[in-house]
């Protein structure tokens, strides 16, 4: 493997890791937008 392909591969991977991270925070954010939600909606509903 060349050092140009070497450097490639990490920017690569590099990049990746990065996306994954941003995705997962995302993730993190809704879920959390997802609880408060369905805390506000308890008192509402009524279980029958």
């Amino acid at each position: 493997m060349s050092q140009s392909q070497m450097l490639q591969t990490r920017r690569r991977k590099k990049t990746a890791k990065k996306h994954l991270a941003t995705i997962a925070k995302r993730a993190k954010k809704l879920r959390e937008q997802d609880v408060k939600m369905v805390g506000a909606d308890a008192p509402k509903k009524r279980s029958s």
